[in-house]
């Protein structure tokens, strides 16, 4: 059994485009980075992304939820004329996106400083695998 080296690459990594930093940094998947993408020309409706991205309506709503929790993605409730409502979605902008992970990238790069320029024991633990 091959154990994976968790620093591979990790140094050497080249973002191209927007899309592979907002993987990295959030952790999306490529529907969640096409959702986000779809909102930044403006405010949008599930339905309406359901047709911008060619993803079933269940999907979509999952996907809005879970960048709603990961702060990309704010929802505003809009009232109909005969009662009830529906939800109008817009993307945080992207210079907070990039704020946000400008911010992730500090924190990380501090925690590591203070990690690496502290005593480190004599016999390092090692990883097992399991």
């Amino acid at each position: 059994m091959t154990m994976r080296d968790p620093m591979s690459g990790l140094f050497s990594r080249r973002f191209e485009r927007p899309s592979d930093l907002l993987c990295c940094a959030f952790g999306l998947r490529d529907s969640e980075v096409d959702t986000y993408f779809s909102l930044l020309s403006g405010p949008k409706t599930v339905e309406s992304i359901t047709s911008a991205i060619k993803r079933d309506r269940s999907t979509v709503q999952r996907v809005l939820n879970k960048l709603c929790k990961k702060g990309l993605v704010e929802r505003e409730m809009r009232s109909l004329e005969k009662g009830g409502y529906y939800y109008i979605y817009l993307a945080v902008s992207t210079e907070d996106v990039r704020k946000q992970i400008l911010s992730q990238l500090e924190k990380w790069y501090l925690e590591t400083r203070r990690f690496l320029l502290g005593t480190w024991p004599e016999a390092p633990e090692r990883l097992t695998a399991s």
